[in-house]
Order: structure tokens, then sequence, then C-alpha cells
């Protein structure tokens, strides 16, 4: 084969793949669907700091009662997740974390950096989650009551199973905005 035909050819292929990639790449015309498309960052960088503290929080953690149970994994399911969603966070901003911070021992202090980082990306998340509510069309508020209470009723060991469940929590969120995904996908082709 000549060079030039495979100049030609090389050239075709390359401009066929960027065709490809636009084709298969969802279009983003709002900051919602922005926000959805590049959640598996904060994912990985919330995946990255929890596993700096999870020997911690899960050594510490002797309940056998799980917090983020079934029914919090079914809510995530439903037409009113994002609502579960902003209701968990929320609880994990205003209690949980709030205390993880406090109650880091001054010998491990280094923790308590990873705990600020998944704070602050919650904080973004439940501002982008609030901001978006349209977006999602959540249908109807969730129930975060029993949440509060078993958390209670866990005195102060429920901050160890809360942090110690933070993954099950990423894995819960994970799913729903990826469900979003898949939608926006299907919408732009």
């Amino acid at each position: 084969m000549s060079t030039s035909r495979l100049s030609v050819l090389l050239l075709f292929l390359t401009g066929l793949s960027l065709l490809s990639t636009v084709w298969c790449s969802p279009m983003c015309n709002n900051q919602c669907c922005r926000f959805v498309e590049s959640f598996p960052g904060r994912l990985r960088r919330l995946r990255e700091d929890y596993v700096q503290i999870r020997d911690f929080y899960e050594a510490n953690d002797d309940l056998d009662t799980a917090l983020l149970d079934q029914t919090i994994e079914d809510s995530f399911k439903t037409p009113f997740a994002c609502h579960a969603m902003n209701s968990i966070l929320d609880f994990y901003l205003a209690t949980v974390l709030p205390a993880a911070i406090a109650g880091v021992p001054e010998d491990i202090k280094e923790l308590k950096r990873f705990v600020e980082s998944i704070q602050l990306i919650f904080h973004e998340l439940k501002k982008d989650v609030t901001k978006c509510r349209n977006y999602f069309a959540c249908q109807k508020q969730f129930d975060i009551i029993q949440l509060n209470t078993t958390y209670s009723q866990m005195e102060n060991k429920g901050v160890y199973k809360a942090m110690g469940e933070l993954d099950v929590l990423f894995n819960y969120i994970e799913t729903y905005l990826a469900s979003k995904r898949q939608r926006n996908l299907a919408v732009s082709l």
C-alpha cells in the first residue's frame, strides 16, 4: 500500500474515531447533566479517602445492627431516590461527620483530614442534588426518622457504624447516579 493511501486511511480512521466518541458520549446541555456525568471523579476521591479511615472505624464498630440497611438501599431504587440521597447526606453532614471529626483520637489525628475531605465532597454533592431536584424528577419525600432513631439507639457507637458503612452509601449513590447517566446516554442517541 502506498504512503498516500496509508495516510488517507489513517486520517479516515482518526475522523471515524472522533465521530464515534461524539456519538457515544452523552450530550450534556445543562449543569445537572454535567454533575451526573462528572460524579465518577468525586466517587473515586470519596473511596480513596475512605480507604484511609475504614480500618479505624470498622475496628471500633462492635455493633451487629446495620445502619444503612435494605430499606435504605431500596429507597435508592425508587422515584424518590434523590430525596433519600439528600436526606442521608444531610444526616451525615449534620450528625455523623461532625461527630467523627470531633472523635478522632490525638494519636491518629491524620485521619481527620480524610474525614474532612469526605465532608466537603458530601457538602458539594448535597448542594448539587438540591439544585438538580427537577432534573431528577423526584416524586415524594424520603422519611429518615427510622435511620435517625437507629443511629441514636447506638449511642456513642453510632458514629463508628455510620462511618464504617460509608462504602455502602457510596455504592447506593453510585448506582442511583449511574442510572441517571444511562438515561442521558439514551436521550443523546
